[in-house]
């Protein structure tokens, strides 16, 4: 029997780049994605972190203070990069040229199609597409929700009166106190912290990568688009029946989250078909399938090491 690629790589003198950007503008739904693979990965090998940018690397550095994994600049000049490196980009970037440059082995995490950039292997977990794939042989494609990196899906316990509202980080997040606002006038309570993300009856949220968090975890919930590529993901989850979408914030009047709450708590029948239907698109287990891939990845770069000796 031959060994496993986890077993196979343990020992052996490895190293995972991760290539990623966050900040106030795009957001940083993917550095929490990176982040999370980051230390699901720390024990199959020495995992260097690349942020494009001052705020994505501040995040980090505030993030894991326990060291789990190295902070880096990076250096698109030399062949600095580990044999295997992963990105995860909303827009292309020249540095996905110096990672082929260098021959390093290249898998690419995207949303929704976005940012494609000729990887060895492709990971979108998005529940719809933009620009779809192209068929390609020498390049292993893994598509849909399973695949979206989400945080562990928490357990729903006894509910209060209480809903909570998450927006993520960025200037998403301002929208929040209007949104908090207007769920304490029809006599609820807001909650703004993830903590509490098993014990609120529904949720109102932005349509990145927390939406696939809060449906992980079985929470209704009321889906708002702050751009129009967060309304193709918040359309295609409603149409499932995952979620209620509310549409642009732009064409949000006065009250309209409000009333779609209230219609929401008063229909226990759509709450429980939402929490089911949105579980079976996205289980919670996309990081462990990730992970998976990786080490796959990992253990192949270790093999080409092996036999180019001969």
């Amino acid at each position: 029997m031959s060994a496993s690629p986890k077993s196979e790589i343990s020992g052996t003198d490895c190293r995972i780049g991760i290539v990623v950007d966050a900040g106030p503008s795009l957001g940083y739904g993917h550095a929490v994605r990176c982040l999370r693979l980051a230390n699901a990965l720390a024990d199959d090998a020495a995992v260097i972190v690349y942020p494009l940018s001052e705020s994505c690397r501040d995040f980090f550095l505030n993030a894991s203070p326990a060291g789990k994994f190295e902070i880096c600049e990076p250096d698109w000049e030399t062949k600095a990069f580990p044999r295997l490196v992963i990105t995860d980009l909303r827009e292309t970037h020249r540095i996905t040229g110096a990672i082929h440059r260098n021959g390093s082995r290249h898998i690419s995490i995207h949303d929704l199609g976005l940012a494609q950039c000729g990887s060895d292997v492709v990971i979108d977990g998005s529940i719809t597409t933009l620009f779809p794939y192209k068929p390609d042989e020498n390049r292993a494609l893994f598509l849909g929700s399973q695949y979206m990196v989400t945080r562990e899906p928490v357990a729903r316990g006894e509910l209060t009166d209480t809903v909570l509202v998450s927006f993520g980080g960025g200037s998403t997040s301002n929208f929040a106190l209007k949104a908090a606002e207007e769920v304490w006038n029809c006599g609820l309570t807001p909650i703004m912290t993830r903590g509490f993300i098993g014990s609120s009856p529904i949720a109102i949220s932005s349509s990145g990568v927390t939406l696939y968090d809060l449906i992980a975890s079985g929470v209704p919930t009321l889906a708002v688009a702050f751009d129009r590529i967060q309304l193709r993901t918040a359309h295609a989850f409603h149409e499932r029946g995952a979620v209620v979408s509310a549409g642009l914030v732009e064409r949000l009047g006065p009250g309209a989250l409000l009333g779609c709450a209230i219609e929401m708590l008063e229909n226990p029948s759509i709450l429980q078909r939402l929490s089911q239907v949105g579980q079976m698109l996205v289980d919670g287990k996309g990081l462990s399938r990730v992970v998976e891939i990786v080490r796959r990845q990992l253990w192949l770069t270790s093999q080409e090491k092996t036999y180019s000796v001969y």
